[in-house]
């Protein structure tokens, strides 16, 4: 039932999914790395999860079109509720979703993300991104830095089997997207209620990025977890808890 939109051909008598929830990925844009964070989730949550393309360069605008156009294949039933839930690099294209949504949207999660560059400092130096080597040590680094010190074999085990299957000029591309990006005069659109999913040991994206969203958007409410910046892979089983908790309350005050 997970990971795939409903069914139209469901038997009556099976109970209604509570809710569909879309997976925007992170900077690997495969979405293979939401795998325990979805096997945690309640069975009544269907799972759709979006992806990105492996090579090319595309702009946070683009694959937002692109995301959008995902959803839509999905064929979602017209009056069944969905939320959606935007991790780090695709946080953004979360928000930009959210902001021009249908009525059946009851819900944004945003996880260890941001609606503009996190790291100003970053576009000093984004001359260099051409020439940042994505090398077996680049992810080996990469891999440390967003676990920081926290031990999950199987989360590590993924960051090894999947950062390599992105072409390195896509990897630049969206790193160079997170320099530039500003959504942030998009929050003041989104109608719906907002959970912030923070890693209390997250040290790529500073908790001045969900102060911001705090301070632009309405309704929203923050969830801090003992993770570094991979939350949903490193402590899956707390985040479904407070990513169902979210749900349940959304759905039944909007039911």
């Amino acid at each position: 039932m997970k990971t795939q939109p409903l069914n139209e051909t469901q038997s009556l008598s099976e109970p209604k999914p509570l809710v569909t929830l879309i997976l925007l990925p992170g900077m690997d844009g495969t979405g293979e790395l939401f795998e325990s964070f979805i096997a945690a989730l309640n069975p009544e949550i269907t799972t759709v999860v979006i992806s990105y393309p492996k090579t090319g360069r595309l702009s946070y605008e683009a694959l937002t079109v692109l995301a959008n156009a995902q959803i839509q294949s999905a064929q979602l039933p017209k009056d069944a509720p969905y939320i959606i839930l935007g991790e780090s690099f695709s946080g953004p294209i979360a928000i930009a979703l959210a902001a021009c949504a249908r009525d059946q949207l009851k819900g944004l999660i945003l996880s260890c993300t941001f609606a503009s560059n996190p790291r100003p400092m970053l576009s000093k130096f984004s001359f260099l991104l051409p020439a940042i080597p994505i090398s077996k040590f680049w992810l080996n680094i990469t891999s440390q830095f967003l676990m920081n010190g926290f031990s999950s074999e199987k989360a590590y085990q993924m960051l090894q089997n999947t950062l390599p299957t992105v072409s390195a000029i896509t990897m630049r591309s969206r790193l160079e997207a997170v320099i530039n990006v500003d959504y942030s005069a998009k929050l003041a659109n989104i109608k719906t209620p907002i959970l912030y999913l923070r890693g209390r040991h997250d040290y790529l994206v500073p908790a001045s990025a969900s102060e911001l969203i705090f301070k632009l958007a309405r309704n929203v409410t923050l969830v801090e977890l003992d993770s570094p910046h991979l939350l949903l892979q490193v402590t899956p089983k707390e985040a479904a808890a407070s990513v169902q908790a979210f749900i349940e309350k959304v759905v039944k005050h909007q039911a």
